[in-house]
Parts: structure tokens; sequence; C-alpha cells
């Protein structure tokens, strides 16, 4: 799985030795008036006890060069050269060796803006079940480890003698040492497992076998950098026993990957669906070619020339390159260790959804077969404080939440409630709030009502995970998410092969009357239309021909609906302003709405239910087409009171 691809010299001493000579003109004043350690030069002739009668130390003679290191101010300087008894002097230099590498991944990954900076990994248990790890580097520090192969193959243990595996190694957990390395999640602790052989090479008893001494260990990450094209039957049930048990499972999706990356080629381990599955990114954050691909691909991690270490018994420099999804899985395994430190009360499911709503949208938008998810990223949301009080939550199969507020109420009269940075509630004193939502993480935030003003000294957070329904395509922080997701459990709105919610297309007419006559319940059943462009067969006829008979819609002149055609923010409010009957109430002014604007009464009726604000610049825009996330805004605000 993997390419070795060249080593790297070892950081070389670099000495800066720039003599400043101290009797020229321009000598003294570069030189600190505060007594300083120089190096001195030293006339002919010259006894080191001489210097005791001035203001100097001694710090270190160097009597095979009549030199030494002196701690003297400037004046001493000058007065020890105009006495002939030095030549010259200057400041010390600081001799280092070049410093401790930095991978590229670590930018990609966003790693130096991780919040709080002091994550380590300090804590979180990583088994790493690959080819060992090497145990006397001194890049890397080892917890405990098993050999899982036949005894005989187990001479040194779990001591790695192939590469592999302390590679793997060094990019979770290399140490922050100013020397070689740094990984990840430097304070991490590895728990090596050597279940492959010194040509990489294992087999289902040596897997399995790892796998149950690390879930024994009690580890919260297993790193699989290992790939197998079959279904093992063994395998699974062990990272079903390990998922269980709350271990976050992370595998290399595999480098079986074509360059148009066409086929699902994804391996397993990775292809189980309880398994994060990593492809394989190169500096730029493309594909590399030999990355597998398909559906089960979750996130995506550098893997192009990865350094990291490798046992000195193979290189004896310690360090050197690899590349493939290998490389790239121990990334996501380092940074679940940063997130399980910063988040230790989180579960395994609610990391991995952390890990998936961090990621770096790559690719086509949305969940795809060449990044997942996206780019994995570190995690730069604040630590929240305590809250005072607890806010449980009950959570429906079809996405609904239900908050319980009473603890709050308890202590103020009401509350304001974001979701995300949305207020979705204000000022309301409901004992139970409801709210909906998508597979993934939701957090929010509770600020109580004090006298009137909005109490943020004393914020109440609530962070959950929905299991279900899943839509790849929608995510919970988005504005119109909670809209969509309301109207999907009422069955008004339906995604598309149950997996997608297709937020950014254009609603079409058909689609907009369909999804109104849900709400409406009006008989759906196809049938021939009055208009000669809807047949029986379109999904939408029965609810076309029912909203036309009740007045809700009339087509066009030429005797045409137009089925396909996108609808326009007009449109939208001559629909919902006849099907909902709204009064005319309070109007708000539009700039670009006037009496010559088609649907010009319907808009302001619209304003009037407190349906629509328009937007910031004080316009309606009533020609814009409308998506299916905005139209479903607008259908939800209708359908439901409180989300006016």
């Amino acid at each position: 799985m993997i390419k070795k691809q060249l080593n790297l010299l070892i950081a070389t001493l670099c000495i800066s030795l720039i003599m400043i000579p101290i009797s020229t003109k321009a000598g003294l004043e570069e030189v600190s008036a505060n007594p300083e350690n120089y190096i001195v030069f030293f006339e002919e002739g010259f006894s080191y006890e001489s210097i005791d009668s001035y203001d100097a130390k001694l710090v270190e003679p160097y009597e095979t060069i009549q030199a030494a290191t002196l701690k003297v101010d400037r004046s001493t300087l000058s007065i020890l050269l105009d006495k002939n008894i030095i030549k010259f002097a200057y400041k010390e230099n600081k001799v280092e060796i070049n410093g401790q590498y930095v991978p590229y991944g670590h930018k990609n990954i966003n790693l130096p803006a991780k919040i709080p900076s002091t994550l380590t990994g300090k804590g979180i248990k990583v088994a790493i079940i690959d080819t060992g790890v090497a145990t006397d580097h001194p890049d890397l520090t080892v917890r405990d480890g098993t050999c899982a192969l036949e005894s005989y193959k187990c001479k040194n243990s779990y001591n790695d003698d192939n590469g592999h595996g302390t590679h793997v190694a060094g990019v979770v957990a290399a140490k922050d040492n100013d020397y070689g390395i740094v990984g990840v999640a430097p304070y991490a602790e590895i728990y090596a497992v050597k279940a492959l052989d010194q040509y990489g090479n294992g087999t289902t008893t040596t897997i399995m076998a790892g796998l149950d001494w690390a879930i024994k260990q009690d580890v919260d990450i297993i790193n699989l950098s290992l790939t197998t094209p079959f279904e093992d039957y063994g395998m699974k049930a062990l990272i079903d026993q390990a998922v269980s048990k709350g271990i976050i499972v992370i595998a290399a999706a595999g480098n079986e990957g074509t360059r148009l990356g066409t086929d699902n080629t994804v391996l397993y381990p990775a292809k189980f669906p309880n398994v994060i599955a990593v492809s394989a990114v190169n500096q730029s954050n493309h594909r590399i070619n030999s990355s597998s691909t398909g559906s089960e691909v979750e996130l995506a991690a550098p893997g192009d020339g990865v350094y990291s270490t490798l046992p000195t018994s193979i290189d004896s420099d310690g360090y050197g390159y690899m590349t493939g999804t290998s490389m790239a899985t121990p990334f996501v395994a380092g940074l679940a260790a940063l997130y399980k430190e910063k988040y230790p009360n989180y579960t395994n499911t609610q990391i991995r959804t952390l890990l998936q709503q961090n990621a770096r949208d790559l690719g086509s938008p949305g969940r795809d077969t060449f990044y997942g998810y996206g780019l994995a990223q570190v995690d730069v949301t604040p630590i929240k404080p305590p809250s005072s009080v607890t806010i449980n939550h009950i959570l429906g199969t079809n996405g609904t939440v239900q908050l319980d507020m009473q603890p709050l109420l308890d202590k103020y009269a009401s509350y304001n409630v974001y979701r995300y940075d949305q207020l979705i509630s204000e000022n309301t004193s409901k004992q139970i709030l409801e709210d909906y939502g998508v597979k993934g993480q939701l957090e929010y935030t509770v600020y109580p009502i004090d006298n009137g003003t909005e109490n943020r000294s004393d914020p109440v957070y609530v962070d959950l995970v929905i299991e279900t329904p899943a839509f790849s395509d929608l995510s919970n922080s988005k504005w119109y998410s909670r809209y969509m997701m309301y109207l999907n459990t009422k069955d008004i709105l339906t995604g598309y092969n149950g997996s997608e919610m297709r937020p950014e297309k254009y609603v079409s007419r058909a689609e907009a009357v369909a999804m109104l006559g849900r709400a409406l319940k009006l008989d759906g059943t196809k049938r021939g239309t009055r208009f000669k462009d809807v047949g029986t067969s379109s999904f939408a006829s029965g609810y076309i021909e029912s909203a036309a008979d009740q007045g809700i819609l009339n087509g066009f002149p030429d005797k045409t609906f137009r089925p396909d055609e996108a609808v326009t923010r007009a449109e939208m409010a001559i629909l919902l302003a006849k099907a909902y009957n709204l009064p005319i109430g309070n109007s708000v002014a539009f700039s670009d709405v006037n009496v010559n604007v088609t649907g010009y009464q319907e808009i302001h009726k619209l304003a009037g239910a407190k349906i629509t604000e328009g937007f910031v610049d004080g316009t309606f825009r009533p020609y814009e087409k409308m998506l299916r996330s905005t139209y479903s805004v607008f259908l939800a605000r209708a359908e439901e009171d409180s989300f006016k």
C-alpha cells in the first residue's frame, strides 16, 4: 500500500560565527551595555588571571586558541581593547539543530488553528494495528503493544521490521521535542499491534487477534492502515464490537483507484459502514490517482509524500517519505485524538459526526466518492463554559427534537433559543420546544430573559446527535435545514432516492404545487388535467388539477402550466396567499414591488402574515427563481406559526 520515495538527511548543526571587531568605530555601538556572554580573542602573552582585576567573569577558557567566553559589559570590553588585552570580540551565537520538521499535512488539516492551542491528544489511547512500531525510535513512545502473528514471527515482540507501522505511528504521535518531526497528536498514547509481518502481510486471524487485544485495552481509537478485498465476517464482528464499546475505527480506503475514479474501489475494512474510510490527497488537496473511490469514502487527508518516522534498522536516519491512503488514515486518527481530548464526554458517534461537519468540502458539493465529506480539519470551535442548568432532549426517529426547558423556567420566566447563530425562538416560555433536524450534530444556545433583557452571562448549551433521517447534502448548521426537515417529517417534502434533498436545486412549478398539495392534503391521484402540457403520467398531475379546482392556480393564457419552469418569488407568493387565504395585514413596503408587479397584493399579504420580511436592502426580488431550500422556508412558515 505504500511507495517509498526517498530519505531525508538528518538535520545538521548550523553555526554562525560572524566576528564583530571591537576596535573599529562601528564596534562598540553594536555591543550591549549590559553584561552578556562574548567570545574574546586575547593578545599574545596574556594570562587568564589578569582579567581578575577587571569587571569581567570568566565563563569558559579556550587555552589552545588563546580565547575565552567572558560575561562582560560594553565599557569593560572597551577597556580591555584599549589596553591591548583583547584583539576582538563578538557576542556568542545560538547553535541548534535545523529544528523539528512539521509535515505539510498539518497546514492542510488546519492544525495550527486548533482550539484550544494546547491540545496534544494527551491521555487518548490510539491502537495502531499494522507491522508494529519501532520501540527504540527516539521520536516515538509506545505505551504498550502485542504481537498477533505466529509465535516464531514474534521474536522481537511488536517491534517493527517493515517500517509501515512506525511511519503511521509518527504521523499520529511523533513527539513534540524539537527533533525530527511532530505528530498531529504528539502526546497521544500509542498501542502498537504487530498484525502484519516484515513483508506487510497478515491474515484474518492476525487482524482479529489485534482487534481483540485493542478492545481489551479499552483504547479510544483504532487505526487500520491496511486493506483486504474480502468482506470478512470475523473482522466485521470485532469492529462492530469495538464501535459498540465507543471506539472510533478509522481505515484506509485503499490504493486501487484509477485516474478517472469512476469505479467503486474502496476495500475492507474501510468499506464497513461503521468505519471511517479515508482517501488520500496531495499537497494541493487533489485526490492522488491511486486513492480508492466510492460512496463509502468519508474523509480525505494528506497522503502524498508524507514524511514520518522509520525504524533506524531499516533507514539509518530514522525518517522517510511514504505515499498512500495508509498515510492519510493516521492524520484522521490524530485529529480524532484531539477531538476526543477536547470533548471527553462525546461518544464515538458524536466525534465522527463532528469530523464530518468540520470537513472542508472538496470536489462536488456535499459528500462525493473522491473526498467523502471533504478534507479532515481540526476543530476550531471555542470551548463552551459549563451551563448552570441541564436541558434534556428527546429525539424522534423522523428527525424531531424536543427540548425540555423546565429546568431553565424554574429560574427564569422566558428565554431565547439560537440554533448555531440563528435565533429560532424569541422570548418564549414554552416548556417543550420542538425542532427538526437531519442526521448529524446539532447545537443550541439558550439565553434566559432577565428583566426583559437577554442574559448572556448564563447561557445553556445543548449539543446532541441525530441518527436519522440522513440526507448527504443537508447539514443542521444550514439556516434552512430545520424548515426542510419539518416538511420532511410531515411527508410534504421528499428527498431524491431517499438520500439527497438537493437544497440548491431550483424548485419547479410542478414540485412546488405537489409540495403545497401534500401540505393542504389535496387529492394527488394522477389523472388528466386542464393543462395541455401536464399529462396523466406527471407525478404532480393530481395536485395540479386539485389546486386548479380550488382556484389556487390558473395556468397561462395558452392553456399551459409549464410544469418544468422554476418558480419565481412572486409566483410563490400568489400560490401561498391563495392556498392559505391570507388576509391583508400591516404591509411591509418593498422598493421593487409596486402595482405593476404581478402578485403585488399577494406579496404584501405574505409580508403581513410575517411569512417574509424581504431582503436586508429593502427588496423582495419578485422575479428571482426559488431554490428548493428557500421555497421550503416559505411553505413551512405558512404551515407552522412557530417558524414566523
